[in-house]
C-alpha cells in the first residue's frame, strides 16, 4: 500500500468516526432533553405495564387496556383514577398468637393505585407487640423488599428481661416469624 493510499484510507476512517461520534453525541443531548420533560413515574408505570404484559402471569382481570370495558378494567380505572394524585399505600394483617394473646402485625406498602391493583408492593415487614408490666416494646420479626425472600430478624440479641412475662421466649419468636408473618398472602 502505498503512502498517498495509505493517507486517503486513513482520512475516510478518521471522518467517519467523528461522524460517528457527532451523531452519537446528538443522539445523546436528545435524550437527555427527552428524558428531562419526561414524568419517571409514568415511564415507570409504562414499563412495568409492559414487564406484566410480556413476562407476567396474564389473567383477563389484569389486562386492561385504555378502551375495554370489561366489568373488573372499569372498577381498576375508576379506582385509579380515584386515586391517581395519591401514593404510598400501606395495608396491615394481624394475626393472634395462640395462648399469648400477642398479635403480630404484617404490613404491606405499595408506590401507587396500580401498584396495588396489580399487587406489586415495593416492601413488606413484619413485628409483634410485646406488652408486660405496663411497658410496650415493638419486636422486628422480618422484612422484604419487592421481590427478594424474607429476611427474618436476628433475635439472639433480645434479653430475658425484654420477654420477661410475654409468655414468650426467642426459639418461640422465631418460629412465629416464620408462620405468623403473612408475605405469601
Amino acid at each position: 500500500m502505498t503512502r498517498a493510499a495509505f493517507v486517503t484510507a486513513a482520512s475516510r476512517i478518521m471522518r467517519g468516526a467523528v461522524l460517528v461520534s457527532v451523531g452519537l453525541f446528538a443522539l445523546g443531548i436528545g435524550t437527555l432533553v427527552i428524558l428531562s420533560e419526561a414524568d419517571l413515574y409514568e415511564l415507570r408505570e409504562k414499563y412495568e405495564r409492559a414487564k406484566l404484559a410480556l413476562w407476567g402471569p396474564w389473567t383477563p382481570t389484569n389486562w386492561c387496556p385504555p378502551g375495554r370495558n370489561a366489568p373488573d378494567c372499569v372498577r381498576v380505572n375508576e379506582f385509579e383514577a380515584a386515586l391517581k394524585a395519591a401514593s404510598d399505600f400501606t395495608f396491615f394483617k394481624t394475626e393472634t398468637i395462640d395462648l399469648t394473646g400477642h398479635v403480630v402485625h404484617t404490613g404491606t406498602r405499595f408506590a401507587t393505585a396500580r401498584d396495588v391493583v396489580d399487587g406489586r408492593p415495593i416492601f413488606k415487614w413484619c413485628y409483634v407487640n410485646l406488652s408486660a408490666q405496663g411497658f410496650s416494646r415493638q419486636i422486628e420479626l422480618a422484612t422484604q423488599s419487592a421481590d427478594d425472600p424474607p429476611a427474618f430478624s436476628s433475635l439472639a440479641g433480645l434479653d430475658g428481661n425484654t420477654l420477661a412475662g410475654t409468655g414468650l421466649d426467642v426459639d418461640v419468636l422465631n418460629r412465629v416469624a416464620r408462620t405468623h408473618c403473612r408475605f405469601d398472602d
